[in-house]
């Protein structure tokens, strides 16, 4: 199939305004490709994994709790079209899913289809070389992706990846691992906050979750200044606790993609 123009432009609008928009966040940028990846592929979902530079690799972003659920599997088994994308660098594609060899994500493929995804395809985020990560898209019906569709996801990839990186040459390569640990020490003082919170008032995680991010929308902070002024004493968990905002779309979208 070809690439919807007007879908793809927006795709483009959308990461390109971030990667010109000052202190552009690093984990929002890859969320945003990552939906945007979603979109041009026409996907019912979609997830993100990185390369960890210590070991292994890392979930960083997932569109709804079943994907993320498959990412989360695919870190754990070693399995999986992402991961398989992440280690050859090249776009993997299961366009049938019940067709593929019953030996190649046994686990994988068992939870993928009971999660009611019929197709996946995994696409590379890769610089000079060196694959640092890989995003999932995932459809409930058989889909085969056209050379459009692929080339268009890659570009978006692609694009994600060097707005990550302004420097030039080996600095690249650093800078990225930087970013890279610095997204996953992030996720990791979010998500003590988000507990922090939670014991405040004695909440369910998701509830203290949107009480957090809500607060990041009033004080127009980021998600992970808030976490970092929880964790590091400036700000009283119990006072984002109190509060009881309705949340508004932005931050429910938002929210959504965190993970």
């Amino acid at each position: 199939m070809s690439v919807d123009r007007e879908q793809l432009a927006h795709a483009m609008v959308e990461l390109t305004t971030r990667l010109v928009a000052d202190g552009t966040d690093p984990a929002s940028l890859l969320r945003t490709a990552t939906r945007s990846l979603g979109e041009v592929t026409g996907a019912s979902a979609a997830g993100l994994l990185v390369a960890d530079p210590r070991g292994g690799v890392e979930v960083l972003a997932a569109s709804d709790d079943t994907s993320r659920f498959l990412e989360l599997l695919q870190t754990l088994t070693g399995e999986g079209p992402c991961v398989d994308c992440i280690r050859t660098g090249e776009i993997v594609a299961a366009p049938h899913l019940d067709a593929v060899d019953p030996a190649r994500w046994p686990a994988f493929r068992l939870a993928a289809s009971a999660g009611g995804f019929a197709a996946v395809h995994a696409f590379p985020l890769r610089l000079r070389g060196r694959t640092l990560g890989g995003v999932n898209v995932f459809h409930t019906r058989p889909r085969e992706l056209g050379r459009e569709e692929l080339a268009a996801a890659q570009a978006l990839a692609d694009l994600a990846v060097l707005g990550m990186t302004v420097e030039s040459g080996d600095r690249r390569e650093a800078r990225l691992a930087e970013t890279t640990l610095a997204v996953l020490n992030g996720r990791v003082r979010v998500a003590q906050a988000v507990g922090m919170v939670a014991a405040a008032r004695d909440l369910d995680p998701g509830a203290a979750r949107v009480l957090l991010q809500a607060h990041a929308d009033r004080t127009r902070a980021t998600t992970g200044e808030v976490a970092g002024a929880i964790t590091g004493g400036t700000l009283d968990p119990a006072l984002v606790a109190a509060a009881s905002p309705s949340l508004s779309t932005s931050a429910a979208g938002r929210l959504a993609e965190d993970g």
